[in-house]
């Protein structure tokens, strides 16, 4: 029936909006046409609806003036208080991070949910992408449980390594973090993300050995670690990267054998590992049964 696919909205109280682009004229006129009978599960539907919705808007109203009031603790703010004062702001990009509140007043880079069951609007995505900023990454980036989007990309002088306390963050689909100074060891904590689709941290200053662990990364798709300073054997364990389809690890100081066992990766599309030190290591034989792969960079 045509007026399943639309949602009918009664909040208004006297009428019914049907919104529906395609068919809604036509929706209309059967709207007219029914019996009350036949709208009365539309009805129902719409003021459940209308219910739900004034239910949250009226929780987070509370929340808010219970927070205008000094009662009640709201972490999220403390957390993003906790990062800006790690970072420094030249462009003063940041400075409307003191007024208001951090969903409704327009925080630079801070984007958030729809009302949620407790009552508070929780952010979803910290975009702090090419504003200049130096300073370091706090651990509190870790207290922000909702977030989906990570990208302090393109700053170019941020500094000090990654916290291992992001590894918290189990809603996390991209951690976006290239073109910085992040330096130091990747952390095993850093592999907690099960949801994360994206991976970047290239063209920073990143060393020691790729963790193990990563291999628990099973939605991962890119993996973008190029252009920094890693060292040591790839782990053969990152060929269980179900979902990986770049694999990015080039001008980094790599050293060893190329894993046989990442031929078994069934979706991998490009594997870069040139400029490295693999001296003159061999590309193992069984890569050439690799049915998906579209770009194979050595240069050993």
């Amino acid at each position: 029936m045509i007026l399943d696919a639309c949602f009918v909205n009664d909040f208004g109280g006297c009428f019914f909006e049907l919104l529906c682009l395609k068919v809604g004229k036509a929706a209309e006129e059967m709207w007219k046409s029914m019996s009350e009978e036949e709208k009365a599960p539309y009805e129902v539907k719409s003021g459940q609806r209308k219910v739900e919705y004034e239910k949250q808007m009226k929780a987070y109203n509370k929340k808010q003036e219970n927070s205008a009031n000094g009662i009640g603790d709201d972490h999220e703010v403390d957390a993003l208080q906790a990062i800006r004062r790690k970072l420094k702001d030249p462009r003063k990009n940041l400075r409307n991070w003191r007024k208001g509140d951090r969903c409704v007043s327009n925080w630079t880079g801070v984007i958030c949910t729809m009302p949620q069951p407790d009552g508070f609007l929780h952010i979803q995505e910290l975009r702090m992408l090419n504003l200049n900023l130096t300073g370091k990454l706090a651990p509190e980036l870790g207290q922000l449980s909702n977030l989906t989007v990570l990208n302090f990309m393109w700053n170019h002088n941020i500094t000090g390594s990654i916290p291992k306390e992001i590894g918290n963050i189990k809603s996390l689909k991209f951690l976006l973090l290239s073109g910085n100074q992040l330096s130091g060891p990747l952390a095993d904590e850093l592999s907690f993300l099960p949801n994360l689709l994206m991976f970047q941290v290239d063209l920073n200053k990143i060393t020691g050995s790729l963790p193990k662990s990563f291999v628990n990364l099973i939605s991962c798709r890119h993996f973008h670690m190029n252009n920094n300073s890693i060292s040591g054997q790839i782990p053969s364990e990152l060929s269980s990267m179900p979902a990986l389809i770049h694999f990015l690890l080039d001008n980094n100081n790599l050293m060893g054998n190329l894993p046989p066992e990442f031929s078994q990766m069934p979706k991998l599309r490009i594997l870069q590992l040139d400029n490295s030190n693999f001296g003159g290591t061999e590309i193992p034989a069984s890569y050439g049964n690799m049915s998906n792969l579209v770009k194979l960079k050595n240069g050993a």
